[in-house]
């Protein structure tokens, strides 16, 4: 146990430099190496002040090549240095100053069944409504879990490896859930520790126009997220491909994407803010190829499966 190395990789792409220096404050000192991977920010000379104040290494890829495609890079580093366990985190994302001690203590630590640790998040943009949904007691039971968000985890490095990876394809959405589910299906388990809180913000919210709300039918108590085009495309995209590749694993169906709804929920764009049609065209070319996606002519899932029939042997 006492020899295990741990490390903590952060993604960063234009993050905010104050949280992402209280985000490498409270890690930094839980782990034995702290490496930022850098996702082409039009900051990163703050970025590389900030790295150098805590001596620690970043990685600049230069452009944006998707979260997938950066904690990939980032896992490389540790993988091949023989780190056992790597904290992965967005960059807005802090965690307690206890969290390796927690899940270091947990028995799912020693279980060579588990894949992953995580912790819940608290989310500042949440109502106390959605607070009180959202968050457990920090005394309730660890849960089992399929999918978590892709902060706050403590990864097995040889499971990451044994799985291939992140899906540099799917560039950004459903990246971890695709990853998950991976894990799983080999047969590994995420484990959530409720004792532990992480401060994480998902996105920004922008303000809830309850006229259009009503009008549109959608939940007053949604939090609406004003994404870009790109990243609508790869939303909508990337649900389906998730679905399609899953959806015939028992574990998974629960999961099944109807694309029907999927096009419906795509009038949440006609409440974002400007250019909402040009949104709104992005988030249909993502459902088109969705629909066109065939998980059986995808080369990188097929070899997946692959490992799926090997671990199986």
């Amino acid at each position: 146990m006492a020899n295990l190395k741990i490390g903590a990789l952060i993604v960063t792409y234009n993050p905010e430099i104050s949280k992402l220096f209280s985000n490498i404050n409270a890690i930094s000192q839980q782990v034995d190496r702290v490496v930022v991977v850098d996702n082409g920010s039009i900051n990163y000379k703050n970025i590389i002040e900030v790295t150098n104040s805590f001596n620690i290494k970043m990685i600049n890829l230069g452009k944006n090549l998707g979260v997938a495609a950066a904690q990939n890079i980032g896992m490389s580093f540790f993988f091949d240095r023989g780190f056992d366990w790597v904290m992965t985190l967005d960059q807005d994302s802090i965690v307690p100053l206890n969290t390796i001690n927690e899940m270091e203590k947990s028995p799912k630590f020693q279980d060579p069944s588990t894949g992953m640790l995580t912790m819940q998040y608290s989310d500042p943009n949440w109502t106390e409504h959605q607070r009180r949904q959202e968050l457990k007691p920090t005394n309730a039971p660890d849960d089992l879990r399929l999918r978590v968000i892709s902060s706050g985890n403590l990864i097995r490095t040889k499971v990451w490896n044994l799985v291939g990876g992140f899906d540099e394809w799917m560039f950004i959405d459903q990246v971890d859930f695709d990853f998950d589910a991976k894990m799983t299906i080999l047969g590994y388990k995420i484990w959530k520790l409720n004792k532990l809180v992480m401060q994480h913000e998902v996105g920004r919210v922008i303000s809830n126009k309850l006229f259009l709300t009503k009008l549109l039918r959608l939940s007053p108590e949604e939090l609406l997220f004003n994404h870009s085009p790109i990243r609508e495309y790869y939303i909508n995209r990337n649900l389906i491909v998730y679905s399609k590749r899953y959806q015939y694993y028992p574990k998974f169906e629960r999961f099944k994407l109807n694309i029907y709804d999927n096009v419906l929920l795509t009038r949440k764009v006609l409440v974002y803010e400007k250019p909402r049609l040009k949104k709104f065209w992005f988030a249909l070319k993502g459902i088109m190829a969705g629909i066109k996606y065939n998980p059986d002519k995808d080369e990188s899932f097929l070899r997946f499966k692959d490992r799926i029939a090997k671990n199986d042997n």
